[in-house]
């Protein structure tokens, strides 16, 4: 408990505002790479279709965000194998929180961008278009994501030398082996789930 309550203790307005800040600059970029070859959708479809998009990519992202700000710290301790578990567990919860703040962003984001003069029906309209099937696959692919990348920190840090040298090293390799084990999670989910077609169309 004291450990979570720590890791949870860093859950301030910078890590919020970056993590949210993602979200809107990512909405804004996919759905003008969406507008343009698909010109005979509406206006509505596009962002909805971006909303579903960033949905499934949120995960690995707000994940990607917690290794880099929460990285060094878990790095910066040396602990056995059978202590590891509070802080997978928190890593697990925060990546949750995160998502919920990164979709808040891309779906507010996406209802300004509808430009229809009532902003909270849109708010509401887009929320409802959320099936929730994939809405609860992404809240547990985002914790396994988190948990993973901390126990990749863990790891590391036993492999790592002492001082800055060895810091840098093992954050390199522990951003390296997270992109590349989520990103082949995420390919394995696709491939076996379908996160398109769960829920509905």
């Amino acid at each position: 408990m004291p450990t979570l309550i720590r890791r949870f203790e860093r859950l301030d307005a910078r890590l919020v505002a970056s993590v949210m800040g993602t979200g809107v600059v990512v909405c804004l970029g996919f759905i003008e790479l969406l507008r343009s070859p698909l010109q005979q959708l509406s206006r509505v479809t596009i962002e909805l279709l971006a909303v579903r998009a960033l949905l499934f990519l949120a995960p690995l992202l707000v994940s990607l965000l917690l290794l880099l700000r929460d990285g060094p710290l878990l790095l910066g301790g040396r602990r056995p194998p059978a202590s590891w578990g509070p802080d997978l567990l928190a890593s697990g919860l925060l990546s949750v929180v995160l998502l919920l703040y990164f979709m808040a962003a891309v779906i507010i984001t996406a209802s300004l961008m509808l430009n229809q003069g009532d902003g909270v029906a849109e708010v509401g309209f887009l929320i409802g278009q959320l099936e929730p099937a994939r809405f609860a696959a992404a809240l547990a692919r985002a914790a396994a994501y988190g948990g993973i990348c901390a126990a990749i920190c863990l790891q590391q840090a036993r492999r790592s030398a002492s001082g800055e040298v060895g810091m840098a090293s093992g954050m390199a390799r522990s951003l390296r082996l997270g992109i590349g084990v989520m990103v082949c999670l995420d390919v394995l989910w696709t491939i076996v789930v379908d996160p398109l077609r769960m829920g509905g169309t």
